[in-house]
């Protein structure tokens, strides 16, 4: 590990120890490994990123505000879900073995990964405002996102800023959509890296001052024995969205036209 607990953001090497990776998990609700895929890996992916996004580059943020609930929650991403178009070369990450054995550590045998969600956010976008993945009513109930970045994110791109330890703070506290949360940290991470966020962990990106599109490549897992519902409602500071439903207030009273 570079850095020490009272670090943030740390990093951890692919060997580094199963116990060490998994205890500070535990606490922290993340991991980082800068190095995880190599130069010849992100090539084919990035090809078939810009194939994929190509129609969209002269109105990307048109089409990113386009959906109601995006538009509500001030996340100016497009996604994208490649395992349902089969591509074969995000099939194949699915199955990486370092990934896999990595997810072991922290999630345990038999945990699911069956989706990947690409989030394209556009140049000149909100990026992503303050969220949970999931409901923190039940502690074991979380999935985890495992976010892999293909080229290099600098601040003005858009920096993924989350709270260390938010997974043990309960629901993210009310509030504007990118207003600082005490104790947040931003990582800018370089071409190549994976990084594990816990579901219930607050995070957000940054405004993307650039023209420049930032993208994530997202292969959330959760725990064996975990409803896949889980997967449903993100949580943001306004309220939440249920994307196998609709858009909700903190109270529950849905949002009506994608306007609060």
């Amino acid at each position: 590990m570079i850095g020490t607990k009272k670090s943030h953001p740390s990093t951890f090497t692919l060997d580094a120890p199963s116990e060490e990776l998994s205890n500070f998990f535990n606490e922290f609700g993340y991991l980082i490994f800068p190095e995880f895929l190599k130069a010849e890996h992100l090539e084919a992916i990035n090809k078939e990123l810009d194939e994929h996004f190509k129609p969209f580059w002269e109105h990307a943020l048109e089409e990113a505000r386009g959906s109601n609930s995006r538009k509500t929650f001030e996340c100016d991403v497009i996604p994208w879900h490649p395992l349902d178009d089969d591509n074969q070369i995000f099939i194949d990450l699915l199955q990486n073995a370092e990934l896999n054995k990595i997810t072991r550590e922290v999630l345990g045998d038999g945990f699911i990964a069956k989706a990947c969600l690409v989030m394209y956010a556009v140049g000149g976008g909100k990026g992503q405002a303050w969220h949970q993945d999931c409901p923190d009513e039940v502690k074991d109930a979380f999935n985890l996102n495992r976010l892999i970045y293909t080229q290099d994110v600098r601040h003005e791109d858009g920096a993924l800023v989350f709270v260390p330890g938010s997974h043990k703070m309960g629901r993210i506290p009310p509030g504007e959509a990118q207003a600082p949360i005490g104790g947040e940290v931003a990582l800018c991470p370089k071409a190549g890296t994976l990084a594990l966020l816990h579901g219930h962990v607050y995070h957000r990106v940054t405004h993307n001052l650039n023209q420049k599109p930032r993208t994530s490549v997202n292969y959330r897992a959760y725990p064996k024995g975990i409803d896949p519902s889980v997967n449903c409602i993100g949580v943001y500071r306004n309220g939440s969205v249920n994307f196998c439903d609709t858009p909700k207030y903190h109270d529950g009273t849905p949002v009506m036209d994608g306007k609060l």
